[in-house]
């Protein structure tokens, strides 16, 4: 009989982060939040993949996914205690960005449950079925998350924090403060002499500790009546604690179905970089030279806070019939021209006036994900897939490629797609789930294939680091020593400093002249110790299945 394939995990279960192994294979601990996994057995084939598609769902903020993959787990394998953890962060909406004080992951809450996370049920059964060393860091991890929530509640409770929230990044990679915060500031003083309240990253939460510093976060984006996201940078934007707050407060927004409650201040990129719920309306900064974009923002907060009437994305009515007609006509026409910023912002348009209609949620979708047209499910999935990455040949470039996988799992669990599949029809309901079934499974197969790529390159990049860097400390030239891969004392190529370019000179003059006399090699061409294999032909053109290229760097 056939013996069941044991499978370790690859990846954390908390964070995501690439786990290291112990010499003996069953222990093993997570660089980046601490987490300790002691793997007496190893876990079965089919547990692994369901257990990696799970953690896909949860560590792309789709919690709602998550919570049912891994109750189909916990069904099956009730003991298994990663199921269970998994299910109880999905349940309190928790994910974990790094922390610019300590440099470690920390929980944040994308809701807050009045409940006690150390009195959930999944919660204590993941204690109960883990083992020793894992089973006090989940309760080390699960205090942290309960201190957070109890101190979210009761900040909650106190009311409106502030009117207006300015979300960017404070600080650049060097430390220094980077341009978000030269405007922010701006905009500040000007809002706080109008007597607007202001919620500046910066500036309220400077010198505290993260408990302390998400709990005024949370707070602030789910009372505040404004939304300002500052950018100079893509890379500003993708910023994990950055990109945390503003998808948290996405997720208020369509929930809330707030409508003109947010903008974008950006400088030095275009409004498709821009998340797509935020290039409806904002302000270039490069069509302000000299100022005055903050006194513009402050006449029309001023103005919206005196009317006092909240702004709420509407249920169609008769009289918005015809415009919604309009509207949509327009999403349609700038999805077949491909055309997606003109689409995105036609179809949030028409989800401002009607946020029901299934449509714009469906076209808002396409045009994020930059696709045109939904022919059938399959298709669907194809045309996801291959935008997908799957190797890269440099550390940036794997990262760079990791980013875009991680926009694309991130569409797929954002509100577009979540009410695309609620407000639209059965049928398309269905092929929408079915499509993301089947690209979240070459996903994950893409993610860990990149993830190894990132590692091969960052282990090429340090050797050929620490071969320049040996080489520059040889004194006398080229140096290759048996440390760099030579053995012996060969000093080829050395130049000595005792030498005299005479000497020199006349050794290149003699070395000349002996070539010429053997065989008149100065009309042959160079001849090299290796020679590349000869190149295959290309395929032909229907090589592969019409329609399916695969995922990127796949060949």
């Amino acid at each position: 009989m056939k013996e069941k394939m044991l499978v370790r995990p690859v990846f954390c279960d908390t964070c995501g982060g690439t786990l290291k192994y112990a010499q003996d294979g069953k222990r093993a601990v997570c660089p980046f939040c601490g987490n300790t996994y002691n793997f007496e057995d190893g876990k079965g084939e089919a547990l692994s993949l369901a257990l990696s598609r799970a953690n896909s769902y949860r560590l792309n903020c789709d919690f709602d996914e998550a919570v049912r993959e891994y109750k189909l787990i916990t069904a099956r394998c009730p003991e298994d205690a990663e199921a269970w953890w998994g299910l109880a962060l999905s349940k309190y909406g928790i994910e974990y960005v790094p922390d610019e004080a300590s440099g470690k992951l920390a929980p944040t809450f994308h809701c807050c449950p009045s409940a006690s996370f150390t009195e959930d049920e999944s919660y204590l059964n993941a204690i109960k079925y883990a083992g020793a060393d894992t089973a006090e860091a989940y309760r080390a991890k699960a205090e942290q998350i309960e201190s957070i929530r109890q101190a979210i509640c009761s900040r909650m409770e106190a009311g409106r924090t502030c009117d207006v929230f300015l979300c960017y990044r404070a600080c650049g990679a060097d430390g220094a403060p980077s341009e978000e915060s030269t405007v922010a500031r701006t905009i500040r003083e000007e809002l706080s002499r109008r007597g607007i309240s202001v919620f500046s990253y910066e500036e309220q939460t400077k010198g505290l500790e993260f408990a302390a510093r998400e709990q005024l976060i949370y707070a602030a984006l789910h009372t505040c009546r404004f939304f300002i996201l500052i950018a100079c940078s893509t890379e500003n934007i993708a910023y994990p604690a950055v990109k945390n707050v503003w998808s948290r407060f996405r997720e208020r927004a369509y929930e809330e179905r707030l409508s003109a409650a947010y903008c974008a201040v950006f400088k030095n990129i275009s409004p498709a970089e821009l998340p797509s719920f935020l290039r409806v309306q904002g302000i270039d900064l490069a069509k302000y030279p000299a100022g005055g974009y903050e006194i513009e923002i402050a006449d029309n907060l001023s103005a919206r806070f005196s009317a006092a009437v909240p702004h709420r994305i509407r249920t169609g009515t008769k009289d918005d019939g015809e415009k919604i007609y309009t509207v949509l006509a327009e999403g349609r026409a700038a999805l077949a021209r491909e055309d997606y910023v003109g689409a995105a912002v036609a179809f949030s348009r028409a989800i401002e006036l009607d946020g029901d209609n299934g449509e714009a949620w469906l076209g808002a979708l396409l045009a994020e994900l930059e696709i045109k047209e939904i022919k059938n499910e399959r298709k669907l999935a194809v045309d996801i897939i291959n935008k997908l990455w799957a190797s890269g040949s440099s550390v940036a470039e794997c990262r760079e490629r990791l980013a875009r996988n991680e926009s694309i799992l991130f569409t797929l669990s954002s509100p577009y797609y979540k009410n695309a599949v609620k407000y639209t029809t059965a049928g398309m309901a269905r092929t929408l789930t079915a499509a993301k079934s089947r690209v979240m499974d070459i996903a994950d197969k893409c993610t860990a294939s990149l993830k190894l790529s990132l590692g091969q390159c960052m282990a090429r990049e340090n050797s050929k680091d620490e071969f320049f860097e040996g080489a520059s400390r040889s004194q006398g030239g080229y140096n290759y020593s048996s440390e760099y891969g030579r053995t012996g004392s060969s000093s080829y190529g050395r130049t000595s400093s005792s030498g005299s370019a005479a000497s020199f000179i006349g050794g290149a003059m003699a070395g000349g002249l002996l070539g010429l006399l053997l065989g008149g090699r100065r009309n042959r061409p160079p001849h090299y110790g290796f020679t590349s294999p000869h190149r295959p032909e290309r395929p032909p053109r229907n090589f592969r299945p019409h329609g399916f290229h695969g995922p990127r760097g796949f060949w």
